[in-house]
């Protein structure tokens, strides 16, 4: 997938009162630059961060001007990092990648073609990123609580037990089928940690 490169979001170049050819002063581009280097940043980010430490609106522009024109700061590689990160550590549906990446200050249209775009490089589904919650959240849960998954149906500690894992599920974004096989990966990798155990 293509993603047609615009103006970052958060960057208005209304804003910027010198050109993008005059670097900005040393004063405010070594602590963006700081910033920069802690960890990835939208534009968004990095214009509130700078803007708590007081420079001026002017000098701001010009410094993510002057970042931007030199691919130091770009939404779409801050989008990417993002969602490649909640992939790798943190899965979630779809729908929260996007709205997490639309609430740090990547535009929306941005955020859902890098969601999408990334998710098809990577060969995940929703279904898959349902599982991966799931499993990772059986690995935290106590022997007692796995046991509990793979009990009878209609015991109560087992329906509880389900409970707890569709309601973590649902908070990840995950709901109708992609919820079940969240729950159908849960119990599979319960049954294989207590396989383990029990060997």
């Amino acid at each position: 997938m293509t993603i047609e490169k615009s103006a970052p979001s958060g960057w208005d170049p209304a804003q910027t009162s010198e050109p993008s050819s005059d670097p900005p002063s040393e004063a405010i581009l070594k602590p963006a630059l700081r910033l920069l280097t802690a960890r990835a940043r939208s534009v968004k980010e990095l214009r509130e961060r700078l803007l708590k430490k007081g420079f001026p609106t002017s000098d701001i522009s010009n410094c993510i001007r002057w970042l931007v024109d030199r691919d130091l700061l770009n939404d779409e590689t801050f989008a990417r990092s993002l969602t490649r990160d909640r992939l790798r550590f943190s899965p979630r549906s779809p729908f929260l990648l996007k709205r997490e990446a639309t609430a740090k200050g990547v535009a929306t249209s941005l955020a859902e073609d890098v969601v999408e775009s990334v998710l098809q490089e990577e060969g995940i589904s929703a279904d898959n990123l349902s599982a991966r919650a799931a499993e990772s959240w059986i690995r935290k849960q106590s022997p007692s609580t796995r046991k509990d998954l793979l009990g009878d149906r209609f015991n109560p500690e087992t329906e509880k037990a389900r409970r707890r894992l569709h309601g973590f599920l649902a908070r990840r974004g995950f709901a109708g089928d992609a919820a079940h096989r969240g729950l159908e990966a849960g119990k599979k990798k319960a049954e294989e940690l207590e396989n383990e155990a029990g060997s």
